[in-house]
């Protein structure tokens, strides 16, 4: 137990918060003043002051790990957007094909069709329409009659039966074409979408990996600030400050009580860390009205939940890149979508969203209280209308993700900032 855990630590959480909106993650421009060692030095003048020069530079550090952590939110939301609009255009990518072979195979039956049609009309003007009817009239032969009436009255019902199939046949192909026409366009309209998703995602990641090079100069010093005063070292309090931003075990909460069947029951409150907390004056998130869950999930399959983190863990390591489904990259979705693979489990399409929705309705949503190895973690900041990412449990308050640019597969704490309220779980 570290011997420097102080009641002022909650003072720090109100500190960090208002450092927060004083730098604003918008806003690099504003400076911030942080302690010189000359003002590390003077703390040290007495017990008071060496106290409170801690607090202030474990509360610059906190502030510091926030903003880190909401950069890292606002790179992931954009990345999911991508995510969505790359999903969006493979379906009209596989709808436009589709439909342009469907336009192919309709064109070659009405040329058919018609090819028929034509030939008729040839043959009739060969044996002359007229000449045919005046033999009848003329003809003495009553058995002949017959026969040749009845061979014509065929060949009249074969004829409308050609010309209808040729009309019919090239109707369908006009209407194919121009279905695929219009599938083509909107392919291309989405793919133009995609790669402004996947602009704004680059966009958003060097914004982050810009601001967090700024400030880990600042950090670096503040740590070593921190670990003068208190006679440790800049890595141990690293370590503890880790604990404090990002703890392994969720705070006190009241149980997630699932509902017995589809009603709307009330919301929890949403499980937060004490020093993540809600600006002040802003509404507490939103969550979405939760699917029916089954009070009493199954237990997980541990064979395929042991295939799939253990293809999870062999990716360690691995550089995160937007849209990344390996075999050497990763995105949050990609990862987990291949982990389950390699358990020959299909969790649902490239994209935290479409797991989540495709998981939901599969019927394999678990209170986030019930959480098992190998269940599937969400994020989501806007009420779970989206999910903007997602990770492999692995027990004991420990996750293993892909979970933004600059930070390789790895290895983190479970954390509670914009957890949905439940978990998927894949197997069982």
């Amino acid at each position: 137990m570290r011997a420097h855990v102080r009641p002022s630590r909650a003072l720090i959480v109100v500190v960090s918060a208002s450092l927060l909106l004083t730098l604003g993650i918008a806003s690099p421009a504003v400076a911030v003043e942080y302690p010189s060692w000359d003002d590390v030095q003077n703390a040290r003048a007495s017990q008071a002051a060496t106290a409170a020069a801690v607090d202030d530079i474990e509360g610059y550090l906190v502030a510091l790990e926030q903003k880190a952590a909401a950069l890292g939110r606002i790179a992931q939301a954009r990345g999911e957007e991508y995510n969505i609009a790359r999903e969006q255009l493979e379906t009209a990518s596989a709808k436009a094909d589709r439909l342009t072979a469907q336009s192919k195979d309709a064109a070659a039956r009405a040329a058919a069709s018609s090819q028929r049609a034509g030939q008729l009309v040839a043959q009739f003007a060969r044996t002359g329409g007229s000449s045919l009817s005046l033999s009848l009239l003329l003809s003495d032969d009553s058995d002949d009659l017959l026969g040749t009436l009845a061979t014509v009255s065929k060949l009249t019902a074969q004829s409308a039966q050609i010309y209808e199939q040729a009309e019919h046949d090239t109707n369908v192909a006009a209407a194919l074409s121009a279905e695929a026409k219009a599938a083509v366009s909107a392919r291309q309209a989405l793919a133009a979408s995609a790669q402004s998703a996947l602009d704004a995602a680059n966009a958003a990641s060097a914004d982050m990996l810009a601001k967090l090079a700024a400030q880990q100069a600042a950090a670096d010093q503040l740590y070593d600030q921190l670990a003068a005063l208190k006679g440790t070292t800049a890595q141990a309090e690293r370590d503890y400050l880790a604990g404090i931003t990002n703890p392994p075990t969720p705070p006190t909460t009241p149980p997630i009580v699932p509902p017995t069947q589809p009603t709307t029951p009330t919301q929890p409150t949403q499980p937060t860390t004490p020093t993540q907390p809600t600006e002040p004056g802003a509404p507490p998130p939103a969550q979405p009205s939760p699917p029916p869950v089954d009070p009493t999930p199954p237990a997980p399959s541990p064979s395929a939940v042991e295939t799939a983190i253990a293809y999870a863990y062999a990716q360690i390591g691995d550089p995160y890149q937007y849209g990344g489904a390996g075999p050497d990259s990763w995105d949050c979705s990609g990862l987990t979508k291949a982990s389950y693979a390699a358990a020959g489990v299909y969790i649902g399409a490239h994209g935290s969203t479409s797991q989540y929705r495709y998981l939901s309705g599969q019927g394999r949503l678990v209170p986030v209280s019930q959480v098992q190895r190998g269940d599937l973690v969400f994020y989501s900041d806007d009420g779970g209308a989206t999910t903007y990412h997602t990770a492999i449990y692995l027990g004991g308050g420990k996750i293993i993700e892909a979970q933004y640019e600059g930070v390789p597969v790895k290895v983190a704490n479970l954390r509670y900032y914009d957890l949905m309220y439940y978990a998927a779980r894949p197997t069982g």
